[in-house]
């Protein structure tokens, strides 16, 4: 009995952590200037990162000029630095 509550547990704790990534967004406005960033938000899928940070591209005039990246479960450490599970750039020079 105490093996199958245990094996219950752990599937649970699997689904839930699952369900719980969090993509970060940044928008970069000017390719060849990577330290004029903007921070779009949290969302909870890709799919809402990349139309969040398309449209902040957008209002800036930056569609031609700019991208964004869109990382995955991202950590950032005492120098700003980001490390993301998965990166997604969009954008690329369009």
């Amino acid at each position: 009995m105490n093996k199958i509550r245990l094996s219950l547990l752990v599937f649970l704790l699997a689904l839930t952590g699952c369900s719980g990534d969090e993509w970060l967004g940044f928008a970069f406005p000017d390719k060849g200037n990577q330290m004029i960033c903007r921070e779009v938000g949290k969302f909870k899928t890709q799919q809402e990162c990349d139309a969040a940070a398309m449209s902040i591209l957008k209002s800036l005039n930056a569609l031609e000029n700019g991208y964004y990246e869109c990382g995955k479960n991202c950590k950032t450490d005492s120098y700003y630095s980001r490390e993301c599970e998965e990166m997604m750039r969009g954008n690329l020079y369009k």
